[in-house]
């Protein structure tokens, strides 16, 4: 007995398979369905037995399995079954779903056999019989990814469970540290690190209950950040990888932020990201996991950084930007400012906006004048909310996609929640934010993406360095 998996038309092999059960598969049926499978199984020259399937991207369908009659009841249709469990497995499919003739008792018996389930019935589906379907889960083994992350003032480690199930995690903060300075100071920072690094690590693990025994792969930011802090995590990294052979797979911050979404629930594509954080302002679509087109940027400074500069302006203690958004909502629109970079590509400016307030507040100062801060943090945000949305949403309308997510630390802010979820509603669009613990750096975010970088297969050495400026590819 041979059993042969097919997956383009071979000419021999096609005309044994269409003589034994009187099939008519030629060329054409694969040009014109590229997805469909076939496992034939050979009894010296003959074939007797075939399980036709279709194998498009992440799903698998049966679309048929017949047995010669003679060969019946000697376990071929088994054996088919178990080859295609297989290859799902090999493929990282999760499940298999078939339909069936309800009065197919051999059939339904044998797909019962292997755990298939009953899921819902097609009413008249075989010439007024119904169909059946059915569906069957493969049972993946679980894979836990512990992931270090430490690119700016956060020392956080957790542990992530197939990539969107949070174990534990653990983020000791520097805020009030750097609170005293109006803004992080990096030295600072990576001497934290180092003093928290090791007991961060431990307190995770414990929380987890969990040995690293049980740990599949190291998750580590490598970048962007600030140099000092990144080498602290990564050097953290790469000794656990080192001591207890687990592979290293190199995490780029934003793909981390992005990645936050699937603890959430499940990412679907194609997407259009928005990126708005402390160091980042970005538009992006993804067709596939880990797959990133950056259709626009920010060609000054961030949205985040915007706010932290405008707090400062007006008064208010770092870090602003929250603070801001609460006294957004406390005000009124009186104040007039620019629209930044008001054109049809999907870049972004805030350096404009920045000085726009600045130079406000400095007039007004020489006038005499007392600034209404609620008031102008109002008119701020309007203006940052309002670029934001605009150019987010002719993106998803430009690109014909359904599904948006927001991703960083600015995706806490409540103004930006408030308008896209609105105009996602108006427009039918599927809307998805963070969790608020999720918003800022975290760990859990890491090992989210990285469950998906370890199974594709992108692992580095110990030579892995770490990366200042780094462009999502």
């Amino acid at each position: 007995m041979k059993v042969q998996l097919l997956t383009e038309y071979v000419n021999k092999n096609f005309n044994d398979l269409n003589k034994a059960f009187s099939l008519e598969i030629n060329d054409s049926s694969f040009k014109e369905n590229p997805f469909l499978r076939i496992y034939m199984i050979y009894e010296k020259e003959d074939v007797v037995a075939y399980l036709s399937f279709y194998h498009e991207y992440e799903k698998v369908e049966i679309e048929n399995i017949e047995v010669l009659e003679e060969y019946r009841k000697k376990g071929y249709g088994s054996i088919l079954m178990d080859e295609l469990i297989s290859f799902c497995k090999r493929e990282k499919i999760e499940n298999i779903t078939l339909e069936v003739n309800e009065l197919n008792d051999s059939a339904i018996r044998l797909y019962e056999k292997f755990d298939f389930k009953k899921v819902s019935i097609r009413k008249g589906y075989y010439d007024g019989i119904d169909g059946i379907l059915m569906e069957r889960k493969i049972a993946m083994k679980d894979t836990y990814i512990l992931g270090i992350e430490s690119s700016c003032d956060e020392t956080s480690v957790s542990i992530v469970k197939n990539g969107c199930e949070e174990i534990a995690t653990v983020v000791l903060s520097q805020i009030d540290i750097h609170k005293n300075y109006g803004g992080v100071v990096p030295e600072i920072a990576s001497r934290n690190h180092v003093k928290n690094i090791t007991m961060v690590i431990e307190e995770c693990l414990d929380k987890a209950n969990m040995s690293m025994d049980l740990i599949d792969a190291i998750a580590v930011t490598y970048g962007p950040g600030l140099i000092g802090s990144l080498l602290v995590g990564l050097e953290a990294a790469k000794t656990l990888s080192f001591v207890y052979q687990k592979p290293l797979v190199p995490v780029h911050h934003i793909m981390g932020h992005i990645y936050a979404n699937n603890l959430v629930k499940p990412l679907e594509f194609p997407l259009i990201c928005l990126v708005i954080s402390g160091g980042h302002t970005e538009l992006v679509l993804m067709d596939k996991h880990l797959s990133f087109k950056k259709l626009g940027s920010t060609l000054d400074d961030a949205v985040g950084e915007c706010y932290d500069k405008v707090a400062r302006v007006i008064g208010v203690s770092y870090p602003g930007g929250p603070v801001i958004d609460k006294m957004a909502h406390e005000g009124n629109n009186n104040y007039k400012l620019p629209i930044p970079l008001d054109d049809n590509s999907y870049n972004f400016s805030f350096s404009g906006l920045k000085s726009a307030v600045i130079n406000l507040v400095h007039n007004e100062e020489q006038r005499g004048n007392e600034i209404n801060k609620e008031d102008l943090a109002t008119s701020f945000q309007n203006v940052v909310v309002e670029t934001l949305t605009k150019k987010t949403m002719k993106a998803l309308k430009e690109y014909n996609v359904n599904n948006l997510i927001v991703a960083g630390g600015v995706a806490a802010n409540k103004g930006i929640r408030e308008e896209l979820t609105e105009l996602c509603e108006k427009n039918n669009i599927n809307l998805s934010f963070p969790e608020m613990k999720y918003c800022t750096d975290n760990a859990a975010m890491i090992a989210a993406v990285g469950y998906f970088l370890y199974k594709d297969g992108k692992t580095s050495t110990l030579e892995l360095n770490s990366k200042s400026t780094s462009e999502l590819k």
